[in-house]
């Protein structure tokens, strides 16, 4: 339809129904068509029949739909801003030591539950070094996993925290924006083409996956000054084209490497171990500091354009700075746990709601709810059906997706 709509600019005919729906019909007709056309004319041979022509048309897509979202005359204004609370120091405290003891329970329960249920005393002998082989094997492989499931849930909620504050956008996440989705991409290359590859190197694929897609999406997007509408749709015609590029690797490759991808792309912890847990606890650490020590720029960029420059605040070097870092937060989460969608969304507006604007207090709180949130996730998916398992990213999923519809029909009144 939005190829035949400005044929009614030139040709009054198709400006009725009756004219421009038979049109539409032939047209994505005729674009199926091509697709299969073209896909077996560029792959060829037996990979052809392999390739769905879904994942042709998904690239064609995307393509099509960051173009007109660049060329879209984006309406949206900049929002009206979240009714300025400033809740009591007593509040904010008391709002970090609830989180901290939720955190706390759900690191135990995740710890002693499992398709192997232990005790508190099986951990204090497996910390000591007193435990069995069969409780050390166990918790050998159960610690890593929460481990991962923490530092992924906070990564992820530290980077939508500062994309959010920087394009002043609510709807603003690295799911959303497609950086997940280039730095799963870039991690299923590697997985998919180097099945040996290591920590490091997932890590280092994930964030070239991710630096890519964001310069691609924030480039695309920053005329206007990071409208709503032009930056949503071009971070879901991105994210559309990576996860057909994936679709695309997974079909062609070998199997087993296949199901290593697709396990990895649920937003699974399985098989992580200690060195997988390092980088994504090394990013957070360094953007937890970034983040409290430039607190009030943070508070200033979420604010407007002229009240920063009023203040002799540089805009462009600030706003760079911290959607690099919003990067390598993403890329390191998705490295450690794969795709885990909607943390980075749900965990800043919570903490907003909670404790009020303020970077100070929103950073601390935002940080230890995406932690617990990915915990808890991550817990259910391996308790619910055990021994089976199910991905933490298909868990949040679950309460994300309905979340982001609410904030779009929110800010749509």
């Amino acid at each position: 339809p939005a190829l035949v709509r400005p044929l009614a600019r030139r040709f009054r005919g198709f400006a009725r129904s009756r004219t421009a729906m038979p049109a539409a019909a032939l047209t994505g007709a005729a674009l199926v068509l091509g697709s299969d056309v073209l896909l077996r004319a560029l792959v060829g041979g037996d990979r052809a029949v392999a390739v769905p022509t879904g994942v042709v048309t998904s690239l064609v897509g995307a393509v099509f739909l960051v173009v007109m979202a660049v060329r879209l005359r984006d309406t949206a204004g900049a929002g009206a801003p979240d009714r300025l609370r400033v809740p009591s120091r007593a509040v904010f405290l008391a709002t970090v030591a609830v989180l901290v003891a939720v955190l706390a329970g759900l690191v135990t329960a995740a710890v002693l539950v499992g398709d192997s249920k232990l005790l508190l005393g099986d951990v204090v002998n497996w910390a000591g070094g007193r435990a069995g082989r069969t409780v050390s094997f166990v918790l050998d492989t159960r610690v890593p996993r929460v481990l991962a499931a923490l530092g992924a849930g906070a990564a992820l909620a530290l980077a939508g925290t500062l994309v959010q504050a920087v394009t002043r956008n609510p709807l603003a996440e690295p799911n959303v924006l497609g950086v997940t989705g280039g730095g799963a991409l870039g991690a299923v290359v590697l997985v998919t083409t180097v099945p040996a590859a290591g920590t490091w190197g997932v890590a280092g694929a994930a964030f070239a996956g991710s630096a890519v897609t964001a310069v691609l999406v924030f480039g695309l997007a920053a005329r206007g000054g990071f409208r709503q509408n032009r930056l949503v749709l071009v971070g879901i015609g991105v994210a559309s084209g990576t996860a057909a590029l994936i679709s695309l690797l997974i079909v062609l490759t070998d199997p087993f490497n296949a199901n290593k991808a697709l396990t990895w792309l649920s937003g699974s912890t399985y098989g992580r171990t200690m060195p997988d847990v390092l980088p994504v606890a090394l990013a957070v650490l360094a953007g937890l500091g970034v983040a409290v020590a430039r607190r009030t720029e943070l508070d200033l960029l979420s604010l407007d354009e002229d009240t920063p420059r009023l203040l002799g605040l540089r805009l462009a070097p600030g706003r760079l700075g911290f959607l690099v870092l919003s990067v390598v937060l993403s890329s390191t989460a998705v490295a450690c746990a794969g795709t885990i969608g909607f943390v980075g969304l749900v965990a800043p507006h919570a903490a907003r709601a909670l404790v009020g604007r303020r970077h100070v207090r929103v950073v601390p709180v935002a940080v230890l709810l995406g932690a617990a949130l990915v915990c808890a996730a991550d817990l259910l998916g391996r308790t619910v059906i055990a021994p089976a398992q199910l991905g933490a990213g298909l868990m949040t999923a679950v309460v994300g997706t309905p979340y982001f519809l609410y904030l779009l029909v929110r800010s749509r009144r």
